[in-house]
This record gives C-alpha cells, sequence and structure tokens, in this order.
C-alpha cells in the first residue's frame, strides 16, 4: 500500500475510531461515522473491519464491557446502572455477556477484580481518561489483493431479492436458474447485489438481489402459478473498481474485506455511495473449486482534476 494512502485511511479510521469512543452511551450510528470519517456508507464496515479485526458492532460492544469492568471495580455503581450504561436491556443479558468475557459474573468481578481490558487485535482500550485510544491498525497485513478499472455499461437484469445473511442467497440463485430454463430465457451472465454494509447492519435484515443478466430488450413475461416474485432492474453504468476472488464462494466475506480494506486504498480514489456487486464468470459446477472466480465490483467517483 503507497505510504501516503496508507497515512490517510489511518487517520480517517482513528476519527472513526475515536468517534465511536465518544458515543459508547448509545450504539454509535454506523452511518454517522462513515460520515465523519469520510467512508462511502456502503463499504465503511468492510473498511472498518479489515483496518481494526473487529467489526464495527463487535468492536463497540467489547469497549462497552470494558467500560463497565472497570466501572464495577472502581465506583459503586449498581450492577443493574452499569448493565444500562452498557446498553443492556436486562441484567441477566449483561451477566451472560461479561461472564463469557470475563468469566466471571459482575458481582464476583467486582469483590476481587482482575485487569479490565480484553484482548483485542487492534490495541484499542477503554479508559477513563482516554488512553490506548489509537488503534493498530491491521490493514494490508493479510493475504493483499489487487483493483484493477474498468467501464461498466448498463447491464438489464433480472432480479429476486433475498433478505437475510449475504451468504444464504443460493437458494434464490437456484430459483432463479430454474425459472429462466423452464421460460427458455437467454442468460448472458449472472451477478449478486449488495444493498448494505454486512459490517454496519444486523445480519437479519441485508439486503440483497440474485441476479440474471439478460439482453436490453427484454421484456419479463406475465408471471406464472409457482414463478418467483422477480423484477427488471439494472446497474449503475459508470467507472468501477473490480477485485477478483479465486475459490470457493465462503472466501468472499473475507475477500470483500481485503478488497474494500486494501485494494481500494491503493487506487487512490474515493468510492461512491452505491451499492457493490459480484459477477460470477464461471460455473462453479464445472470447474474446479480453486478455479471458480467472482469478480468484485465497487462505484467510484469521478476522478478529479485540480485546475491550475
Amino acid at each position: 500500500m503507497r505510504t501516503d494512502t496508507r497515512k490517510e485511511y489511518t487517520e480517517r479510521i482513528t476519527l472513526a475510531v475515536q468517534a465511536a469512543l465518544k458515543h459508547l452511551d448509545r450504539d454509535p450510528d454506523p452511518r454517522t461515522l462513515a460520515d465523519e470519517a469520510g467512508f462511502s456508507r456502503f463499504h465503511f464496515g468492510r473498511v472498518f473491519m479489515a483496518a481494526t479485526g473487529e467489526t464495527l458492532s463487535e468492536f463497540v460492544r467489547r469497549l462497552q464491557l470494558e467500560r463497565a469492568a472497570w466501572r464495577l471495580a472502581h465506583t459503586r455503581q449498581s450492577v443493574a446502572e452499569v448493565a444500562f450504561d452498557a446498553s443492556y436491556e436486562s441484567h441477566e443479558a449483561f451477566t451472560r455477556a461479561f461472564k463469557s468475557a470475563y468469566l466471571v459474573a459482575p458481582t464476583e468481578f467486582r469483590l476481587r477484580p482482575t485487569r479490565h481490558e480484553i484482548q483485542s487485535p487492534n490495541s484499542v482500550h477503554w479508559w477513563p481518561d482516554g488512553r490506548r485510544s489509537l488503534p493498530e491498525i491491521v490493514l494490508g497485513r493479510d493475504t493483499p489483493m489487487e483493483a484493477r478499472l474498468t467501464t461498466v455499461p448498463q447491464w438489464n437484469l433480472v432480479a429476486l431479492r433475498h433478505i437475510g445473511p449475504y451468504h444464504e442467497i443460493g437458494p434464490k440463485f437456484g430459483a432463479l436458474w430454474q425459472w429462466a430454463q423452464s421460460h427458455g430465457v437467454e442468460i448472458q451472465g449472472a451477478l449478486g447485489i449488495w444493498y448494505d454494509d454486512p459490517g454496519a447492519t444486523p445480519a437479519h435484515e441485508l439486503r440483497s438481489d440474485a441476479c440474471l443478466i439478460v439482453a436490453d430488450d427484454f421484456e419479463l413475461p406475465s408471471r406464472g402459478e409457482g414463478d418467483p416474485d422477480l423484477r427488471l432492474t439494472t446497474v449503475s453504468p459508470g467507472e468501477y473498481a473490480v477485485g477478483t476472488h479465486m475459490g470457493s464462494y465462503e472466501g468472499l466475506g473475507d475477500a470483500w474485506a481485503r478488497f474494500c480494506g486494501q485494494a481500494l486504498p491503493n487506487l487512490g480514489r474515493e468510492v461512491a455511495d452505491s451499492p457493490s456487486f459480484e459477477v460470477y464468470v464461471n460455473d462453479c459446477t464445472a470447474v474446479r473449486i480453486e478455479e471458480v472466480r467472482t469478480d468484485l465490483y465497487v462505484r467510484l467517483l469521478p476522478e478529479r482534476h485540480d485546475q491550475t
């Protein structure tokens, strides 16, 4: 990663981390953090996870527990008050989470307090005076990924909506292929569109579309009995950054984190607030698993040219 690009990303992630620390009394809004740090709302969660080694929700929950442990050891707040301040709705839920992290119940910790810091991959911990709040950026330490530039035309798509974890979209593609075969639809390719940042949105609320690329003049036939609830849509034409993942679809989550956290910074370009998508280049049933290719697409803002 270029030194200037890494420095800029480090500064922006640090801004997001410090903003999250200031708002632990309520779960920080990832959209607000993205705006404050200058990241795309669609990709902030992936960048944050790639840079810190934790999702934003994992990061916040850990720091809330660290603050709770410190307060149990150094204040007279009741366990119920500490639990409420840590954003837990019940004493029981707080006790379960605390015991999972510290191996003792809150009341036992108060009697025999130990170090309040929980092991983390980024060395950020809660302290009342703000010490140890600068993240140790892990950006770019794992397997590198390259990004290339391409121009995408306006593809015409038949889409089937999926709500829930992205990795569970497979049956939607199965239904799409079955529909296409039964109606004799000529398919030019397949892609998945992702509308939410999985690092910042609860898994059960994630929105995505399983899509088939069809001819520009394609018209959706009338819905027959047993047909899925399909619609026509498009991807926005323009300039995109593209990264390639080779191998099982199970590795796509890590591939997206590397792409957004490593490859995109290397381009030195700003990312648009636009849904990302994957193009499935070959048939996973017809090639060896290590030859399965998936291309990751993120739309870019037009390049700025400073006038002199």
